[in-house]
């Protein structure tokens, strides 16, 4: 099946064979991504249905397991990292559970000048090689705040997520185009 009318760009395409009574795969194709799931129980209902009648999350997750709304970012910890000083210089450490207390004018100085370093980083088990600088930051215990903090939406979560959905819709406009043409 194509699907058309997908935000004028890309358009996927599902393949769903049933190969018995409750059983049968998506294949769905959109430019160069793909995804698939198999499902060996489904009820009496074809895939379609099946997908259609599930909540989109449940569907995004068999399609991409694991896959998170939001993933580390180095800009995001860059910008942690700015407020972490402001704070620790304005000495409003209540603010958030920064580990260490005020910061001087020179010290909050030299950070400053440090902390380009971080927009580099692409993944957080790359942060070790900034250990001594995040240290000075957020403590000894750094990988605490960073790990929840430094995040941004994930661009291919969101994406697959409008593919499930217009999936999803598929059944449900291909059912009332056949109905308006028998009339």
């Amino acid at each position: 099946m194509f699907i058309e009318d997908f935000g004028r760009r890309d358009c996927p395409t599902e393949s769903i064979p049933n190969y018995q009574t409750a059983q049968g795969k998506i294949t769905i194709n959109c430019w160069d991504n793909n995804w698939n799931a198999y499902w060996g129980g489904m009820g009496p209902r074809t895939v379609a249905e099946f997908v259609a009648d599930c909540g989109w999350d449940y569907v995004l997750n068999c399609l991409d397991r694991g896959i998170s709304s939001t993933v580390f970012s180095g800009d995001a910890l860059y910008a942690l990292a700015k407020t972490c000083i402001v704070q620790r210089r304005r000495q409003q450490t209540g603010r958030h559970e920064w580990e260490l207390g005020e910061l001087s004018k020179d010290e909050a100085r030299e950070l400053w000048h440090d902390i380009d370093a971080l927009r580099s980083i692409e993944s957080s088990n790359e942060c070790w090689h900034q250990s001594a600088l995040l240290t000075e930051l957020f403590g000894e215990e750094w990988h605490y705040p960073i790990d929840g903090m430094a995040i941004e939406e994930n661009h291919k979560f969101t994406y697959l997520r409008r593919v499930v959905e217009v999936v999803q819709q598929a059944p449900l406009q291909n059912r009332a185009a056949s109905l308006t043409a028998l009339q």
